[in-house]
C-alpha cells in the first residue's frame, strides 16, 4: 500500500512539473484538445485554470482565459496584465514577448494574414490555428490562439 501511495504522489508531481513546462509553442496544441484529456487536465491544474461558467475557463493567477465548445478547448488568450485575468509570465508562442511592438511581432511571425493599419492588431494563420496579437500603448498586450 505504501508503494502505491508513493507512486501516486510521484506521478502527480511528474504531471504537474510537465504541465508547468507547457509554454511557448507547446501551448498551441492545448487548443483543440479535450478538457478532460490527461495532459490538458494537468495543464489546467498546473496553471490554476478553473472552469468558471458554461464554456469559460480562466485563471487570475496565470493570466489565461480559455473557451471550450463541446468539451474541447477552442481558444486561449494569454494576457500581459489584465485586471480580470491576471498576468501570464511564461514563454509566449512563436517567439513573441510582451515587450514587442507591432513591427517586431510581425517581423517575428512573418507576413500577417490580417493587420490593422493602426498597429493595434495582427494575426497569423497556420495549420488549424489562428494566432492573434493585440497591442496597447505600442506594445504586445495579449496573444490569442484559436481554432480556424
Amino acid at each position: 500500500m505504501k508503494k502505491i501511495i508513493t507512486l501516486s504522489v510521484a506521478l502527480t508531481l511528474m504531471l504537474s512539473m510537465h504541465a508547468q513546462t507547457i509554454e511557448g509553442d507547446a501551448l498551441i496544441p492545448i487548443v483543440g484538445s479535450k478538457v478532460d484529456a490527461p495532459n490538458t487536465a494537468a495543464f489546467l491544474s498546473a496553471y490554476s485554470v478553473k472552469h468558471k461558467a458554461d464554456v469559460k475557463y480562466s485563471s487570475y493567477e496565470s493570466g489565461i482565459d480559455m473557451t471550450a465548445s463541446h468539451d474541447t478547448l477552442v481558444s486561449m488568450t494569454l494576457y500581459q496584465n489584465n485586471s480580470l485575468y491576471g498576468k501570464y509570465t511564461h514563454k509566449l508562442p512563436k517567439g513573441l514577448s510582451f515587450d514587442m511592438n507591432c513591427d517586431q511581432a510581425v517581423a517575428k511571425l512573418g507576413k500577417a494574414a490580417t493587420a490593422y493599419t493602426n498597429k493595434k492588431y495582427c494575426e497569423l494563420r497556420f495549420g488549424a490555428y489562428i494566432l492573434s496579437c493585440w497591442f496597447e500603448n505600442g506594445t504586445l498586450n495579449s496573444v490569442s490562439i484559436a481554432l480556424k
